[in-house]
């Protein structure tokens, strides 16, 4: 893949689309290669709103994390019997993304940043408490490697493929 220039992405200027299943709508915040589909990404980082209780879209050959961005968060029931409670914001958490899952929400509607990466890619998602300008608030800084999102005025969501040297 060619260098490509950070690029400022203004998150509600974005276009929301349907989850992979049609439960529920998602506004893609970027994706490898530019252009890519759901079968095809590399990496992918996408914001949804969970608006009621329904299974999650599943992506064999993907790892996931998902991070609580508002609400009081859901419970994923996975197909292999494990459970994972969403409830601390700005909190990654990581899943197998081909496991089906059913969601359920505690106390009402939620927000989560969904970050993608096909099994192979070494993906790395962290929370860090940050007061730079960029990116600011409602906006994501996106390169060839990763993305930064700001999800609130202390937290920024960093998910970048880890390369060697």
């Amino acid at each position: 893949m060619g260098a490509q220039q950070n690029r400022l992405i203004h998150i509600a200027s974005l276009p929301a689309q349907p989850w992979k299943n049609g439960g529920g709508l998602t506004t893609e915040i970027a994706i490898d290669p530019p252009g890519a589909a759901m079968e095809d990404f590399r990496w992918r980082v996408s914001m949804a709103k969970i608006d009621r209780d329904g299974p999650f879209s599943a992506f064999p050959g993907v790892t996931r994390w998902i991070t609580l961005v508002e609400g009081n968060g859901f419970i994923l029931d996975f197909s292999d019997g494990s459970t994972l409670e969403v409830t601390k914001p700005f909190e990654p958490h990581q899943f197998d993304g081909g496991l089906a899952a059913q969601c359920r929400l505690i106390d009402g509607p939620c927000r989560d940043l969904n970050v993608m990466a096909r099994h192979g890619e070494i993906m790395r998602v962290a929370v860090a408490r940050s007061r730079a300008p960029l990116p600011s608030m409602g906006h994501a800084v996106v390169s060839g490697h990763g993305v930064s999102v700001r999800l609130d005025d202390r937290h920024v969501l960093n998910a970048f493929v880890d390369r060697p040297f």
